[in-house]
Parts: structure tokens; sequence; C-alpha cells
């Protein structure tokens, strides 16, 4: 009962924390026209200077590819060219089933009871935790919507080892580790389908606002749903903050982000990870998996990310900072119609690099390093091997080894950092 009337007075603190964020944010744009100026002072091909710590603040993720080049673990060929291009953050997906996401000339040979930890402790995976990255994000399964007490109690548990094992075994190096979840929104509406788009679903009038009532379609359990997310994040946060405060002494950091991905459903009312799940716990950050902000200018991802902040609860260990990040964003080269010609995907990108800049964003994470998606869902067969004709352009090295658009774009500005851009170069 305590959570559904909490549950039922997030219009009410939505407001009240957007007030206050207004309010103490006196740089804050407040109309569109500037904030898309506050964007290209920002945009590095419109003249702005590139951080010095640029490296660190961009990546990709390696996960699922339809190709590769040599004969090594998939795992450690991704991470190793991450490196030898200059990235300074890599995302991987940390799973239990490794096999389904870096199959190609690998032998995990797990054990059947497997924890995070152990896994964590094989060759693959210490061979990639050894290489001189600044940050690394795991994407780490869970109970999700299906929490409950026990499985919470139970994960708070898993996570806590891994974070200690982390901390101590990497005590000596300024390596930062990120655990988070996949896109939370998905996880909480239980899939992609058309009846996880909730505005299309008959459901309750949850809120109304301003005195003008705002119809919602969702579920009749979305409450309860919910709910087993907050217990969920609220049992991750509490691992890792138990094993932070046990192991004192290491240079190595573990943070918890939540990873949401349907920001502009919430900014709309519909029950969301940001509207309804980040008022109800603390975390170390957020993700967004951002393609619904993704408009032609980043107005949208601008918007979104200063919503986000809005509603999350950083823990003490933050000291304040509402830290926000992109923890997936690509562009599909070879999908859209518009989208096919270098110079309006570079435009894109260099408006986002924009947002992230003006907003101080701590990671930009491109989706991704190999593409995972073929045009034709024939082609998902995870054993087979794809041609550059075949795939929908999520990439920063083709097929054919080249680089993707966005891969020459980044290419440049990690050439330009701490200066502006050279663009003979």
């Amino acid at each position: 009962m305590r959570i559904q009337k909490l549950l039922l007075a997030i219009p009410v603190l939505i407001a009240i924390a957007s007030n206050a964020q207004n309010k103490k944010d006196l740089s804050l744009k407040k109309t569109d026209t500037e904030i898309l100026a506050h964007i290209k002072e920002h945009q590095p091909l419109m003249g702005a200077t590139l951080p010095t710590d640029f490296k660190n603040r961009i990546g990709a993720t390696h996960v699922a590819g339809k190709y590769y080049f040599t004969d090594k673990p998939y795992l450690i060929e991704g991470s190793e060219k991450m490196l030898e291009m200059g990235y300074g953050v890599l995302k991987l997906w940390f799973r239990k089933n490794p096999g389904n996401g870096y199959f190609y000339n690998s032998n995990w040979n797990l054990p059947k009871d497997l924890t995070l930890t152990q896994l964590a402790q094989h060759p693959y995976w210490k061979t990639v935790f050894d290489m001189p990255f600044h940050t690394i994000a795991l994407s780490v399964d869970g109970a999700g919507v299906k929490t409950t007490d026990s499985t919470a109690k139970k994960e708070e548990e898993e996570i806590y080892e891994l974070t200690k094992y982390l901390l101590t075994t990497y005590s000596n190096r300024n390596l930062s580790f990120i655990l988070h979840n996949w896109e939370g929104d998905w996880i909480m509406r239980g899939g992609t389908g058309d009846y996880a788009r909730w505005s299309r679903k008959a459901g309750d009038l949850i809120r109304a606002v301003d005195g003008d009532r705002v119809t919602v379609l969702v579920p009749n359990d979305s409450m309860q749903r919910i709910e087993a997310m907050a217990k969920w994040f609220s049992a991750r946060q509490r691992g890792i903050d138990r094993a932070r405060a046990e192991v004192k002494n290491s240079k190595a950091k573990v943070y918890h982000a939540i990873e949401a991905n349907k920001v502009m459903d919430s900014q709309d009312g519909i029950p969301g990870i940001v509207n309804s799940v980040l008022p109800l716990v603390e975390t170390d950050m957020v993700s967004w998996s951002c393609y619904d902000g993704m408009d032609a200018n980043g107005l949208g991802l601008y918007k979104g990310i200063q919503y986000i902040k809005s509603m999350m609860r950083p823990t003490a260990y933050m000291k304040g900072q509402k830290e926000v990040f992109l923890g997936e964003i690509g562009i599909p080269e070879q999908r859209y119609e518009g989208l096919m010609s270098k110079e309006p995907v570079v435009a894109r990108w260099d408006a986002y690099i924009g947002v992230c800049m003006a907003l101080n964003v701590p990671y930009i994470i491109q989706w991704e390093l190999y593409c995972n998606e073929p045009k034709n869902e024939d082609l998902r067969k995870l054993t087979d091997t794809r041609k550059t004709d075949e795939m929908r352009g999520f990439w920063l090295i083709r097929p054919d080894g080249t680089d993707s658009w966005a891969g020459e774009y980044f290419k440049l500005l990690l050439k330009n950092a701490g200066k502006k851009l050279k663009t003979n170069q």
C-alpha cells in the first residue's frame, strides 16, 4: 500500500523536482532556440574545443557482432581493437551465457552453477580487465521485473561479491567499472513487441496534470512491475555500497547505473524507469539507451538528459553529482532513407557530441564496434558471418575492414583531443 501511495504522488514529485532543478541550474536553457545555440557552441565541427580527456569519455559496445578478423577469442579481439583505435571506454555484455555474445573462436568451458565472480575470473575476462581502459561498462542480467524479496537478497549478495572482487583485484589501477542493466523500460514491460508499447494498450487513467486529465494506456499490473524494478535496483545498489564500504583503499572504482530506454514516454506520462522508478531509489548513475531521443539536431537528447537528472536521486557516494550517460546510441548507416550518405550521419553525430559536451555527459557509448544486425531477419544465425552489404550499419568497423562514417568522425575527434578540429586531416 505504501508503494502505491508513493507512486500516485509521483506527478507532484516530478513537478517539485523539476522546479527545484530549474531554479538551481541557472544555466538551463529554457527555449528551443537557446538549447540549440548551446549545443552548437559545443559541436566540434562548429569550432568547439574538444576536452583533453575525450578518449576517456567515448567508447563503443562489443557484443554479438556478425563478423571477426582474427583467430583470437571474440571478446578479446574486439577489446584489443578498441584499444588499438584509441578508445578509453568499453562496454561489454557480462552474462553467464557468454557464448551468445562472444561465440567466435571461443571455448568458454564454464561450470554449471556459475557466479558472476567466477565469470570475472575466466581467462578471457581477466585478459580484458587487464587491458589499459579507463572505464569498462558491464551489462549484467538479473531478476528484473520478476524480483522478489528472496531473489533481491540473492542478487545483492552476488553483486556484492563481484564488486569486492573487482575492487580488490584491480586495487592498484585507476580503472572504473559500471555495472548496469540492459534497457530497463523493456524489462519492465516484459519485452520489445507491440504488447510492450504501453501507449497502444487499454489500461487505467493514472494521473492528472494541471487540471488536464491525461490518459495513459498501461496494463493493470504496472504498479507491481514498478515495485519489482525498484526492489531489483535497490538490491544491486546495496551490494555495491556494501563492498565499497569494506574495500576502502582501492584505486579502482565500481559504480551502479540504472539504464532506461523510453525516456520520451516517461516525459509523456507513461509509467517508466525515469518517472516511476528513479524517484523511489538511489543510484550512482543513470544510463540512457537513447534511440527515442535522437532527433536530427540533438534537441530531444538535450531535454531528455536534463529530464533524467531532474528525476534521479544520486547516492551519497556521488557527493551530489547527477551523472547521466549515453549507454547506447547508434545510427544505422545502411538502414534508413536519408541516412545513406556520410554527410547527414556525421552531422547528426556532431550534434549529439555537442549535446554531451554542453551537458558534461561523462560517457558516450556507441552501438557498436562490429554490427550485430543483418538487414534480413533470416540472416541472424549466430554462427554465420555476414558481408558489409548485408548489415544495417551499427558499426565502427565494417565487415570489409574499413572504418564506418562514425568511425572516421570519432577518429578525427580522438586525434584532436584538447584542440579544435583540423578537418583537413
